[in-house]
């Protein structure tokens, strides 16, 4: 049995934002079905969030039920399922407030914060076992990808914590998708 390992050199988990969501010229969609983010070093820089202290990738398929006099059993339908991916991060100074020597359009000018403030939609791709950002689409990686929005940023830090660290909520916008 073959298991998905974290932990070790090169397989930690790292998510990957950009505020590339389409290009209108060829009616693209970013992310594409795999996984891919726009890339380039101008306003489709990719930040990478690293220094993730756990993940939870949520996928949550809504139900409702009712009664009726049919049945003496509840019936039950699906309905739209709600989707968020949350973390925890070691704040980075240049990951949390943005990089600014970057393009101004992209979500490494930007940083966590300021995405969350602005409320820019951004694409994601969560790798979750494969930190070799320098290929798009590593091979061998397992990923989520979507679209979404950065909420819950809550940084904070004590006495005997030596890093300041925050919530982070990925808030997803439609379907996500997975792949390897």
């Amino acid at each position: 049995m073959a298991y998905l390992t974290v932990n070790t050199t090169g397989t930690f988990p790292v998510l990957l934002l950009s505020t590339q969501i389409g290009n209108g010229a060829a009616g693209n969609t970013w992310p594409n079905s795999d996984g891919n983010l726009a890339t380039d070093s101008g306003a489709n820089a990719i930040l990478n969030v690293t220094c993730l202290q756990d993940v939870t990738i949520t996928n949550s398929t809504g139900i409702f039920s009712w009664t009726d006099f049919c049945s003496a059993s509840i019936n039950k339908v699906t309905t739209p399922s709600d989707n968020e991916i949350s973390t925890n991060i070691v704040i980075d100074p240049e990951v949390f407030f943005g990089n600014s020597a970057a393009n101004t359009l992209s979500a490494e000018y930007l940083g966590v914060s300021g995405l969350s403030q602005t409320r820019t939609e951004v694409a994601f791709r969560i790798q979750m076992n494969d930190s070799n950002v320098a290929a798009n689409t590593p091979s061998g990686a397992y990923w989520y990808a979507g679209r979404g929005y950065i909420s819950s940023v809550a940084p904070t830090v004590s006495p005997d914590s030596p890093v300041w660290v925050s919530p982070l909520t990925l808030a997803i916008s439609g379907d996500i998708d997975s792949g390897s």
